[in-house]
């Protein structure tokens, strides 16, 4: 068989990859620490930001893109997203996606926060994301040319001569050293590192750990991006989200008084970025509360039915109730720093999707981005594969055991309480708003949990790995800008409108 790149992770970054190496009939390995269904895409509410409405372009969502930015997105990067995002959307309608349409049967564009246009395509309202990996998965595991194994979870990456060569992974009966001619992390975010986030069980960092450890740079890691409209509810993990979109067909944000309080801090209101409404619903969260109002939404369930199913398990009817919201961890705007064609400054390493940092988002993610940033450069990294054309090294076998030492058996299932403590202090000192006092704070718990982690619980020891070098860097950038507030450096100048 030919030389097959191994892809960690099955959202809509790696399985568009490994999709796209078999149309052009290359074969590879997928592994995914859960299930396939097991990703933050397939969780995604929201739609797929894409220039083909009337009156849009690529220009024009590209200017929004770094709009939104905030001075900070790579205008080359933007504008292979807006340029090339188009394509991808046709070639998914080709395989058989069915996007939500308007009467007249034509593709419907809803508005978004930060969007100066309607562009936001959904499939079964609220379920794009569930949508997206159902297609996919169905394409993927008929394909004879993709190997897949799900509950493998990558513990290392190996290089022989400062190269990537393959995984180690964990499986339920034992240890495998994988390898192939290249990896790509498709691995996902890091939303678990934190007490309130939107982001499945399954997102914790993995492929940042990965990277950081093979000796490959990571970038812009400190802007992290909280949605602004997360159910608030105590002890749900993740916490439910209530999707941008709601904002955009008209919900308003109130605080204890009834007040609509979005104003205050934006003139664009409720369609701010969402740095900005997250903030604003945090400040008002912390002296009372803050409230969703969609009761004036016509026809609430059929245009978002997932959101009105999980309202529903927790006894809220949005027609009659205010529905109470606060900020969750969401996105990671940083990650894998990589090229235009997904490279990392590691040999033989490709990332691509949310661990991945393109230079797309900059400092704020526009909404609905992320997905088409997914496939985009999913798309270019399977494509410069295929260019490259690397062979595997002789040296060992594809698959081959390896032994797992005793205590990495058992080791991370005792350490809860470290990892409870990571999260508390992470969304306590490196959140929405940070100080130096803040993060200073958190770099020393962070270093004490390390050094309690007992030895072999390496997903522990990642997880505390990532969480300070989040906290290093967001001590390092001495601005704001985006994501990254800092209350002892207040922003220079405003956050640029759209044009």
């Amino acid at each position: 068989m030919a030389a097959r790149p191994i892809i960690a992770g099955a959202g809509v970054a790696g399985l568009w990859t490994a999709w796209r190496l078999a149309v052009e009939n290359r074969p590879s390995i997928l592994v995914t620490k859960g299930g396939l269904w097991d990703s933050a895409t397939a969780w995604a509410q929201g739609g797929i930001a894409v220039a083909l409405g009337p009156g849009d372009s690529p220009m024009q969502h590209a200017a929004d893109t770094l709009a939104a930015g905030a001075g900070m997105s790579d205008p080359e990067a933007v504008r292979i997203l807006t340029n090339e995002g188009p394509d991808r959307i046709r070639e998914l309608v080709a395989l058989g996606a069915r996007f939500d349409r308007g009467p007249d049967g034509r593709l419907r564009f809803d508005l978004e926060a930060a969007h100066t246009r309607p562009r936001v395509i959904h499939a079964g309202g609220d379920r794009t994301g569930a949508a997206l990996i159902g297609w996919l998965t169905d394409i993927v595991r008929a394909d004879p040319l993709i190997e897949i194994h799900q509950w493998m979870e990558v513990r290392a990456l190996i290089q022989e001569n400062t190269r990537v060569t393959g995984i180690l992974a964990d499986t339920s009966i034992g240890r495998l050293r994988v390898t192939g001619p290249a990896v790509v992390l498709a691995t996902g975010g890091v939303g678990q590192l934190y007490e309130i986030t939107t982001n499945p069980t399954v997102a914790t960092g993995d492929g940042w750990a990965l990277a950081h450890q093979a000796g490959a740079e990571l970038r812009d890691i400190e802007f992290l991006q909280f949605h602004p409209t997360a159910l608030k509810l105590p002890h749900v993990n993740p916490a439910p989200l209530i999707t941008e979109a709601v904002r955009g067909a008209g919900a308003i944000l109130v605080d204890r008084h009834g007040r609509r309080f979005a104003f205050d801090a934006d003139p664009r209101g409720e369609l701010a970025p969402r740095d900005v409404v997250a903030r604003a619903v945090a400040t008002a969260d912390s002296t009372g509360g803050a409230w969703l109002d969609a009761r004036e939404i016509e026809d609430f369930p059929a245009r978002f039915p997932g959101v009105t199913q999980i309202l529903a398990q927790y006894g809220l009817n949005p027609a009659v109730d205010l529905l109470p919201v606060a900020p969750a961890l969401h996105y990671a705007m940083g990650g894998i720093r990589t090229d235009l064609e997904g490279r990392t400054t590691r040999a033989g390493l490709w990332a691509a999707g949310e661990v991945a940092c393109t230079g797309v988002h900059g400092a704020n993610r526009l909404a609905s981005n992320s997905l088409l940033e997914g496939l985009v450069f999913a798309d270019r990294v399977a494509r410069a594969l295929i260019a490259e054309s690397v062979e595997p090294l002789a040296s060992s076998p594809e698959f081959e055991e390896v032994e797992l030492l005793p205590e990495e058996r058992t080791a991370d299932a005792e350490c809860e309480p470290i990892r409870r403590a990571m999260r508390h202090t992470m969304t306590t000192n490196v959140a929405l708003q940070r100080t130096e006092s803040s993060l200073a704070q958190a770099e020393r718990t962070l270093a004490h949990l390390a050094r309690e982690a007992p030895r072999g619980a390496w997903r522990t020891a990642n997880q505390l790995l990532v969480a300070g070098l989040i906290t290093n860097a967001a001590r390092r950038r001495r601005e704001s800008l985006g994501g990254h507030r800092r209350l002892d450096y207040p922003p220079l100048v405003p956050t640029p409108e759209p044009a």
